[in-house]
């Protein structure tokens, strides 16, 4: 009984992908454009399209088989609590540069850091999703934990988030191609666009606070 209900509601969002998608899509677009400008609403058009993205993930279907992409998953309840930790963070940034559009340093030991994490992390999620349903558990492990350090540096207000979630939009792109979720990887595909223009704004406009 349980688990045929489970098979329904899973049936269910499978069949209307397609709008759950597109409003995954309209927040994730709103977010990434307010983001270019720094606006703190961009955090909460954040969580809603990581929901959306979530209820997608978790219920697509390989066939007539249940396939969740749950490093997808699992990195759009991360990118929630970073939403989180991103509107507290933003708010003690925005006293410091006085409202401006503010970029912290960087330091060289936490770059280092990040880089360690992609280094060791990807095989080792790749190796466990490669235990799992997950259709390709190397690109979409690595995405995983490249996006995972994008997310954390976006919400400490470091400018280099934005070379990091091209390369992780990049493979997040090709994961949604590969299983025919075309309104997602559009979706991805504008991200990179709009981390190019971020990137440019950020660098332009943007005033270091320590």
């Amino acid at each position: 009984m349980e688990t045929i209900l489970l098979s329904d509601i899973v049936r269910w969002f499978s069949d209307n992908h397609s709008w759950i998608q597109a409003i995954s899509l309209i927040c994730g677009v709103t977010y990434m454009t307010l983001q270019i400008f720094q606006h703190k609403l961009m955090w909460y058009f954040s969580i809603a399209a990581s929901v959306a993205a979530i209820i997608v993930t978790s219920t697509n279907l390989n066939g007539d088989t249940w396939a969740p992409l749950w490093a997808q998953v699992a990195l759009n309840v991360y990118l929630i609590v970073i939403a989180i930790i991103g509107i507290i963070r933003w708010r003690q940034l925005e006293g410091e540069s006085g409202g401006k559009l503010h970029i912290v340093r960087l330091p060289r030991k936490r770059l280092i850091t990040c880089l360690a994490i992609i280094a060791l992390g990807t095989p080792l999620l790749a190796w466990v999703l490669g235990k799992t349903s997950d259709p390709s558990p190397l690109i979409d492990g690595a995405s995983l934990v490249i996006s995972l350090v994008a997310a954390y540096l976006l919400s400490q207000s470091h400018i280099e988030q934005y070379l990091f979630w091209i390369a992780a939009n990049t493979l997040i792109v090709i994961v949604y191609v590969s299983q025919s979720k075309w309104l997602m990887a559009v979706m991805y595909t504008i991200y990179i666009g709009t981390c190019i223009a971020g990137f440019i704004n950020w660098k332009k406009n943007g005033v270091i606070v320590e």
